[in-house]
């Protein structure tokens, strides 16, 4: 997408319907999904956006393995993600 891009001069218009030329099946950038990413890269010098730094909610709260064990046991159906909410973590 960034070398049609600059191969159509840094016009997003041309890029998109020259992308649309060249990959005719499956979808295709608009002209403000390509001015969005031209524009990310120029600020942070990456195409790629970092993936956001989450904080646990219960930090500093103690986990017993036992409650754990318990809850898992109690609902063999639940899955990991499930077992951690209810177990604080």
């Amino acid at each position: 997408m960034l070398l049609i891009c600059g191969e159509c001069g840094r016009k997003e218009k041309s890029a998109a319907r020259l992308y649309r030329e060249c990959c005719p099946e499956g979808l295709h950038p608009t002209r403000q999904t390509i001015l969005k990413v031209v524009k990310h890269l120029r600020e942070t010098g990456c195409v790629i956006s970092r993936p956001r730094v989450r904080r646990h909610r219960n930090v500093g709260r103690k986990v017993q393995p036992e409650d754990v064990l318990a809850y898992a046991l109690a609902h063999p159906q639940s899955s990991t993600k499930i077992i951690s909410e209810n177990c604080g973590f």
